[in-house]
């Protein structure tokens, strides 16, 4: 007995395509998201070293603003003009030279800004869980995307 032919969208091919705008949404919640915060403000080398005990002023040596990457700039200046002293983004880094951007490590500087010394930490996090499971549903996707096809 025949059915006769199908009609309509198999349903692998519709699961298919919310798997990959599923996957779309995940990776981008995983993204990096670069968060620079300014930890200590002082006038001097000498006033920064007297706050923090783990520094002598000549360890102290602070990183011209003007150095810093144009990015690494919009970072260090939103993290001083904050409230909370926090400057979030999210998205690629440019490869800057002073932050050594790696996930999840905090890299710490000193940063010469408007005639004040500033300790700047720069903390890197990537949803790992989150980009993982976006590749895993993005592969399930395509494998049942293209069974419907095939099957369509």
């Amino acid at each position: 007995m025949s059915l006769g032919p199908r009609s309509g969208t198999p349903l692998r091919l519709v699961i298919g395509c919310c798997c990959l705008v599923a996957c779309v949404f995940a990776v981008a919640l995983g993204a990096p998201a670069y968060e620079t915060t300014v930890a200590e403000r002082a006038p001097t080398e000498q006033a920064m070293a007297a706050s923090l005990d783990a520094y002598s002023p000549s360890d102290i040596d602070p990183i011209a603003f003007d150095a810093l990457s144009p990015s690494e700039r919009t970072a260090v200046a939103g993290a001083v003009r904050s409230p909370r002293g926090v400057y979030t983004d999210r998205g690629r880094s440019d490869d800057g030279g002073q932050f050594a951007y790696r996930n999840d490590i905090i890299n710490q500087y000193f940063v010469d800004y408007r005639g004040s010394i500033y300790l700047v930490r720069v903390v890197v996090n990537i949803g790992y869980l989150w980009v993982a499971g976006g590749a895993l549903g993005g592969g399930v996707g395509l494998l049942l995307t293209a069974s419907g096809l095939r099957a369509r």
